[in-house]
């Protein structure tokens, strides 16, 4: 059975909204095993979390990567990792932060969980971390889907369809950065995973 990884963003968890209706969109339309691991708060061991959960599973059943915000990122190092002559793993990026090490410089010290209620630290070496996983989102940009919203708070939606040009897009007008109305575009998501895949990078 053919794999699936959904990765949530900072601060969130599978129990958000995008990934349960991801979750249940594809337990009733598709064979596709999806997983949602929870993502520890260092990029790190979030990186290992994966790939131990790819090792588990089965690289060769690897299809790819449903990444939002914070895992919009991850997902686009994951692909280069996973990437070889025969196959590159899918990924569909949902208002993708690509930038993080930016934009969660903000947040350095103690930080509570929206979902779980955890307390945990963003460190300042976890910004140097992130830079350590940043690839060239150009290499595979015919197995990327970018959906984005023009109206997202956190974000500049430009930044992504600049940084993503000649992927594959979806780019909503209004919206916030949870990406409203996530539900209408999942046939979208579940379409595009399901195509012949794409091997040779351009």
């Amino acid at each position: 059975m053919k794999t699936l990884i959904y990765l949530h963003g900072f601060n969130s968890s599978p129990q958000s909204l995008k990934a349960q209706l991801t979750q249940r969109y594809f337990d009733h339309n598709s064979d596709i095993k999806l997983h949602i691991p929870a993502l520890p708060p260092a990029p790190l061991e979030a990186i290992a979390v994966v790939q131990q959960l790819v090792e588990q599973q089965g690289r060769e059943n690897l299809l790819g990567f449903v990444g939002s915000s914070l895992g919009g990122f991850y997902s686009l190092y994951l692909q280069h990792f996973y990437a070889s002559a025969d196959f590159t793993p899918k990924v569909a990026l949902i208002n993708p932060a690509l930038r993080p090490y930016e934009l969660l410089l903000d947040y350095v010290g103690e930080n509570q969980n929206l979902y779980t209620g955890e307390r945990y630290y963003v460190e300042p070496s976890h910004m140097q971390d992130l830079e350590s996983l940043i690839v060239d989102p150009q290499t595979y940009r015919s197995t990327i889907y970018l959906l984005t919203q023009t109206g997202d708070e956190v974000l500049d939606f430009k930044q992504a369809v600049e940084s993503l040009r000649g992927a594959k897009m979806w780019i909503g007008f209004q919206g916030s950065h949870a990406f409203d109305e996530y539900q209408q575009v999942l046939p979208s998501i579940l379409k595009y995973m399901q195509a012949k895949p794409l091997n040779a990078p351009l």
